[in-house]
């Protein structure tokens, strides 16, 4: 018969056995794992999370799960494995993450079954299964009046997406800051301590206030004729006008002179003796000045119809000017045997 406390040693001795060989078996799995994988990391990323790896189970073992869960995360993102995963959420749910712990449970279990793992595989899904019931879940919902354009909603600081309004979602215990935001619109914002499943709603975001008005942009001073109404007054029209009025002018003028040195002439001759070649000498004078007014009649006459042209057709075709175009003025002077234009342009 054998000693009863020598049976007690022996079964504490094979109880530390089997958890030593399950730590081995784990961090041996994830080695084999990782020499296996086709597509492997690079070495430094592999070095980078077996170092985290380590140093997460050195806080694992000292109940320092805070402090090993962020290690065994950021080495799974460095380096996925399912095993390295299994013991992130194991840490998880020592740290009371529940939803943390089955989500990750879950993703393991996936894994584990792409790395033909069966045995990892039921591990995962049999934890997964027992946490469940555990499970705390928080519904954002968002009514159809709070879904303005541009809505985006987020759950500490993660975009919820309009499929996830309204559906319960595992979130683990503790505060949880749910804000909306939206163009032309005051964002909004709540913090909700989950103690069991709930509900948050998200409002109709506020309007912002009218921007101030924008003021006007400054103008350069320009010139004010480019601004003023158009006028039928032109430089050019007027010059048209000017023009005309001494052609006209010129033709009254010369038809004027003319007559005069008609009459002159007439004088003269009616002196001459009737029948005879023969007249006074101031016939003869009075003629020949009477032929030379003439001269000049003919030629004023010839120069005012040719102003009186110019002038119709600057009138006619000149564009339309502004109000504030300058007009020339001008006049006429005539004299016998000559016309003469004055004015100022």
């Amino acid at each position: 018969m054998s000693d009863p406390s020598l049976r007690g040693a022996r079964h504490a001795l094979r109880r530390r056995a089997h958890a030593a060989a399950l730590v081995v078996v784990m961090v041996a799995g994830a080695d084999a794992a990782r020499a296996d994988e086709p597509n492997a990391p690079r070495v430094d990323n592999r070095a980078r999370a077996q170092q985290l790896f380590d140093s997460a189970l050195v806080d694992a073992e000292a109940g320092r799960f805070a402090a090993a869960c962020p290690k065994f995360q950021a080495s799974q993102d460095a380096d996925p494995k399912p095993s390295t995963l299994l013991n992130l959420a194991s840490c998880y749910e020592k740290n009371g993450q529940t939803a943390s712990a089955w989500g990750a449970f879950r993703e393991a279990e996936g894994l584990a079954r792409k790395a033909g793992r069966s045995d990892w595989e039921t591990t995962a899904r049999t934890r997964a299964e027992a946490l469940e019931p555990k499970l705390l879940r928080l519904t954002v919902n968002v009514p159809d009046a709070s879904r303005v354009p541009g809505l985006t909603v987020t759950r500490d600081g993660a975009r919820v997406g309009a499929g996830e309004w309204g559906v319960a979602i595992p979130v683990d215990a503790g505060e949880h800051v749910i804000a909306a935001s939206a163009g032309g619109r005051a964002p909004w914002e709540t913090r909700t301590t989950v103690k069991e499943s709930g509900t948050v709603a998200v409002p109709v975001l506020e309007p912002l206030p009218d921007a101030a008005p924008v003021p006007p942009p400054v103008v350069p001073p320009v010139d004010d004729r480019s601004v003023t109404p158009a006028s039928w007054w032109t430089p050019l029209r007027t010059t048209g006008v000017v023009v005309a009025g001494v052609g006209v002018a010129s033709l009254i003028g010369g038809t004027i002179v003319g007559l005069v040195a008609k009459g002159s002439y007439d004088d003269a001759k009616a002196r001459c003796t009737s029948g005879t070649r023969s007249c006074p000498s101031d016939a003869v004078s009075d003629s020949e000045s009477a032929y030379g007014t003439a001269t000049g009649a003919t030629v004023i006459f010839v120069v005012g119809a040719v102003a009186a042209t110019a002038g119709v057709a600057l009138i006619v075709f000149s564009p339309p000017g502004t109000a504030e175009s300058p007009r020339p003025s001008a006049s006429l002077r005539v004299g016998p045997g000559s016309a003469q234009l004055v004015g100022r342009w």
